[in-house]
């Protein structure tokens, strides 16, 4: 019992007790073999970036394959006139090994790149914007596993040009936020043990274009929705119970900012986001918001400030806030500093007030790409990287570079040493995720050529990691079953420490009982 409460209470105390730092962590940016050399999927790949996910109900817990997804323009290789566009799928085997699968053919002209999350029993979801006449018509949210054919119609789902949102919960929970301009934004939820997405939840919004939303879910399925309008960040929560909530006006934003989101399992919440600032948005701001109690959010604080004329700092995937698997949350933001742009991460509750890690090489020119979660406790972070010093951000030209990074007791970020992914060539919109059956990291990128195609390599896992695997069937309710027996065992061993206090008593009480008959029979009193 005293073994297993230790433990316990040094598991909450390392996730929990995070002490000032006063340096950073820095790698030596030497190319690595550990990653695969790129290998490319074939056909002829819109220009919107793919994106690798895999489903799981927990950090180290897998229920199905993991897939590559894109968008595949079947005219290009043909040369016919007019994209005739097919939503392209590539599992993923534990050996990091991508093989394309048979995905459904998009009903309409695309309106932007494809969202892809690992949901519920082991599928992934999938949600493509669509144009059609030049309006949107909506977006298309498909469904499967990742090595069977998605689910061929899919279910289009009403929503304005460009703004929408796909995430995913700890157990598989999935939320796709959608815009109805003027009237409002719609959350539709599904749970980790259903098969589709329940009816929309609507939060009302005034007229003016949102140009940024984001939506992150807790493991109750109540979801924090965050989003960019009239000058303003908002945020306003749903929850699973329908108690209301009100919307909350966060501070002010410049249109378009890079904008992330969490919600915590404790109630609290934090959004963070890079936006223009000054004349011309001359200058980018990265800055960070913590709730109190009912994720209510009352002030926030700056992160970064500087100068940003090229805006490299505020394209897609400069600015992350993940989650790990310790239950720490980590931020990492693309900074410019002494005429060189940089990656930077740090623990979010840390990020405004302590030094951050500097992950990039500080003679290049690098911009973060995305950041993913693994099941060891650690983040994949992935950034371009354009190794000429003095020359802007170049994404005809950049390398493609990754690390592994974690953090450590009294807040610091430690990584291991950056590795080349892929050498310099026109690499755009990559994406990473980590595989919880292998702890293996997974890329995957858009190569421009004559024939834009998909490009993906794969990394390492940790030394001896092994996954736990599920006690049923993937996405039904065995993360609870789980909690149960924990529940039982716990109360098992309460039982036995009781019955063992309570022997223990008895023979204290029996053994002075004794020592006063003796001390009776030799005429002495017991005291």
């Amino acid at each position: 019992m005293s073994t297993r409460v230790s433990r316990a209470i040094a598991v909450v105390v390392l996730a929990q007790s995070l002490t000032p730092a006063g340096g950073s962590a820095q790698g030596a940016s030497t190319p690595g073999g550990g990653w695969s050399a790129p290998a490319a999927l074939d056909g002829c790949a819109l220009a919107v970036g793919p994106h690798v996910v895999f489903p799981s109900e927990g950090p180290s817990v897998p229920t199905g394959p993991g897939a590559i997804v894109w968008e595949e323009d079947r005219g290009c290789a043909t040369g016919s006139a007019g994209p005739s566009v097919d939503l392209a799928v590539a599992a993923v085997g534990r050996d990091g090994q991508a093989t394309p699968t048979t995905a459904p053919r998009l009903p309409g002209r695309p309106g932007g790149g494809p969202a892809a999350v690992g949901a519920s029993r082991g599928r992934i979801a999938v949600a493509s914007p669509l144009l059609a006449g030049g309006s949107s018509p909506g977006v298309l949210l498909l469904q499967g596993r990742a090595n069977r054919p998605l689910d061929g119609a899919g279910v289009p789902v009403p929503a304005a040009a460009g703004a929408f949102s796909l995430a995913r919960a700890y157990l598989g929970d999935a939320a796709l936020a959608t815009v109805q301009p003027g009237v409002g934004i719609e959350v539709r939820v599904e749970r980790y043990f259903r098969s589709a997405f329940e009816r929309p939840l609507r939060i009302a919004i005034g007229p003016g274009r949102v140009s940024a939303l984001t939506a992150t879910m807790d493991y109750r399925s109540d979801v924090l929705v965050a989003w960019q309008q009239n000058g303003a960040i908002y945020a306003h929560m749903l929850r699973a119970s329908g108690r209301p909530e009100p919307t909350q006006k966060v501070a002010a934003s410049a249109a378009n900012p890079q904008l992330q989101a969490l919600v915590s399992d404790n109630d609290h919440g934090m959004i963070a986001w890079s936006s223009a600032e000054g004349p011309a948005g001359a200058r980018t701001s990265v800055r960070i918001a913590f709730s109190a109690a009912g994720v209510r959010f009352s002030a926030t604080s700056l992160v970064a400030s500087f100068d940003d004329r090229q805006g490299a700092a505020r394209r897609a995937g400069s600015l992350a806030l993940m989650r790990l698997s310790s239950e720490n949350v980590m931020l990492a933001w693309t900074a410019a500093e002494h005429g060189h742009y940089v990656v930077r991460a740090a623990p979010a509750v840390f990020a405004p007030t302590r030094p951050a890690a500097r992950l990039s090489d500080a003679g290049a020119q690098s911009v973060l790409a995305d950041l993913a979660p693994g099941p060891a406790g650690e983040a994949v972070a992935l950034w371009r990287s354009t190794p000429s010093p003095g020359v802007a951000p170049d994404a005809s030209r950049s390398e493609l570079w990754a690390a592994r990074t974690f953090i450590e007791r009294h807040g610091r970020v430690g990584l291991r040493a950056p590795e080349r992914v892929a050498s310099a060539g026109a690499i755009l919109a990559p994406s990473v995720a980590v595989d919880p059956a292998s702890d293996r990291a997974v890329a995957a990128w858009l190569a421009l050529g004559a024939h834009p195609r998909v490009e993906y390599a794969s990394g390492p896992g940790a030394a001896g990691y092994r996954p736990r695997t599920s006690s049923g069937v993937a996405g039904s309710s065995s993360p609870w079953r789980g909690i149960a027996i924990g529940a039982a065992g716990a109360a098992v061993v309460a039982a036995l420490t009781t019955l063992a206090l309570r022997r223990r008593l008895r023979a204290r009480r029996a053994g002075g009982a004794s020592r006063g008959t003796r001390r009776r029979r030799s005429g002495r009193t017991p005291r």
